[in-house]
């Protein structure tokens, strides 16, 4: 806005930038400014009349005649937070003002406790703190009150991690530097990872998706600032809602089955203001049969780790997959704690799987590309199978005439090797057979399965093959084993 901002009573000019020659003039009451910069060509900067003006987090820039005047005996200026960069008599060309109180108790305009003069830093082109300013975490330390204006002068949220210590505190002035915004990594499984489109998560208890900028959710800029795009996901009007897809990983199953695979998990999560409504991402990984093998989480950051800032911050990890993983199941969790709305934001959701050892393979089937063949996977001929005296078991394989490349995977035997127990992985071999043939492949039996073994005389186990042909196909199969113990030798 041009010309002087006028303030009256208990009026607040907040996230708003004064040019010009007029100031802001508190003519009377407690009027505050929050977020506010001035960048002055003249008059002056703060006019304070019979009144107390309240100013935190204001940035007063160019060559005003005073940064601050007061016309009353009873004026009273409190000043926090602020930077003041103006050629000014009382506070020198380079001042960083924390505390300027009580003008009138203090007629030559002494440095308050607290204050600094340096060089503030701005970013170029700009009133923001540049990377290194002394201005980054430098405000009031501690959480927002109820009562602070949580928002900078461009509406993004007040503290911030501009400086990448992974703690947000509020910096000095109008402006925050915001933290590097988090791009999905590449090769994300999840479908809709930014609440742009419908269909790809189902929804329950409320769950719902919500537009940045509209109130109390965070802004347009804030949504911007973290490559969030123009949508997030929360946790909605139900007291705890959810949301759901799964991801199939079959076609990594050779690697999986060899334990060599690893599952990254990220995203955005965060609330609104001092609320504690829980959010948390979790990745279930599914075996053959959908049952589930494991569970890990991400948890949304609480209150205070947002210093109670209205924003979502990033949150990731990563873990093995477990052997036998055919799909994972990832699931969006909110809880309501307070308030009538489950504040638990989500936004950037990623899932991505590093499996050393995939071939790299040309792509094939696509448009205007050769057609792929079928790939029948890799036959396990074998129903029943003895222990030898190497504890082995004998499997016979067969690969398709036909087929490209071979059929090359990996076998992986289960059993529950006590009754009422669960089956567990007792063998595990490589596989690789040439197209029109068949193989005797030998898979030797853990120590617990061949004692398992010559105690119970036969356990029915199952075999599952995971194989992969020259065009990058996979296939698995599920196959059950009796497996008996060793023939007994023969009497002389």
């Amino acid at each position: 806005m041009t010309g002087v901002a006028t303030l009256h009573a208990s009026a607040a000019l907040r996230a708003a930038t004064v040019v010009g020659s007029g100031g802001v003039d508190a003519a009377g009451g407690t009027p505050r400014l929050e977020s506010v910069a001035l960048d002055l060509t003249g008059g002056p900067g703060l006019r304070v009349g019979c009144a107390t003006l309240h100013a935190r987090h204001v940035t007063l820039v160019g060559t005003p005649d005073a940064a601050v005047t007061t016309a009353c005996s009873t004026s009273e200026v409190r000043v926090s937070d602020s930077v003041l960069w103006v050629a000014d008599p009382f506070a020198g060309p380079r001042a960083v003002v924390t505390e300027y109180t009580d003008y009138p108790a203090a007629p030559d305009h002494a440095d308050g406790p607290g204050d600094r003069h340096l060089a503030p830093g701005f970013a170029a082109g700009g009133l923001r703190p540049a990377a290194g300013s002394p201005l980054l975490d430098a405000g009031t330390p501690g959480a927002l009150a109820d009562a602070d204006w949580p928002e900078d002068g461009d509406r993004l949220p007040r503290a911030a991690d501009g400086d990448g210590d992974g703690v947000p505190v509020r910096d000095m002035g109008a402006f925050e530097r915001p933290a590097p915004a988090v791009p999905v990594p590449a090769g994300n499984l999840l479908r809709d990872p930014g609440a742009e489109e419908a269909g790809a998560w189902a929804f329950t208890g409320g769950f719902a998706r919500e537009r940045y900028g509209a109130f109390p959710f965070p802004s347009a800029a804030a949504g911007a600032a973290l490559s969030g795009g123009g949508a997030f996901f929360a946790g909605g009007p139900g007291p705890a809602g959810a949301a759901g897809q799964v991801v199939d990983v079959t076609g990594l199953a050779p690697e999986i089955d060899l334990g060599g695979a690893t599952a990254a998990l990220s995203g955005l999560l965060g609330g609104y203001r001092a609320d504690g409504d829980a959010g948390r991402v979790e990745a279930t990984f599914l075996d053959p049969a959908g049952q589930p093998l494991g569970t890990v989480a991400l948890v949304a950051p609480a209150a205070a780790e947002r210093a109670n800032a209205t924003t979502l911050l990033p949150r990731a990890r990563s873990d093995a997959v477990p052997p036998l993983t055919r799909a994972i199941a990832v699931a969006l969790r909110a809880t309501r704690v307070t308030g009538g709305y489950d504040d638990a934001y989500f936004v950037n959701l990623a899932l991505t799987v590093a499996a050393p050892g995939v071939p790299s393979l040309p792509p094939g089937g696509g448009p205007g590309g050769p057609a792929l063949k079928p790939f029948a996977g890799l036959r396990v001929l074998t129903g029943s199978a003895r222990v030898d005296r190497r504890g082995r078991i004998a499997v016979r394989l067969a690969c398709v005439d036909g087929t490209v490349g071979s059929c090359a995977g990996v076998l992986t035997l289960t059993g529950a090797l006590r009754k009422g127990e669960r089956a567990q992985r007792v063998g595990l071999a490589r596989a690789t057979v040439r197209p029109g043939t068949t193989r005797r492949l030998r898979v030797r039996l853990s120590r617990a399965a061949r004692q398992a073994v010559r105690k119970r005389r036969r356990i029915r186990m199952t075999l599952f093959a995971a194989a992969r042909d020259g065009q990058g196909l996979t296939r698995v199969s599920t196959v059950p084993v009796t497996v008996q113990r060793a023939k007994p030798p023969r009497r002389r």
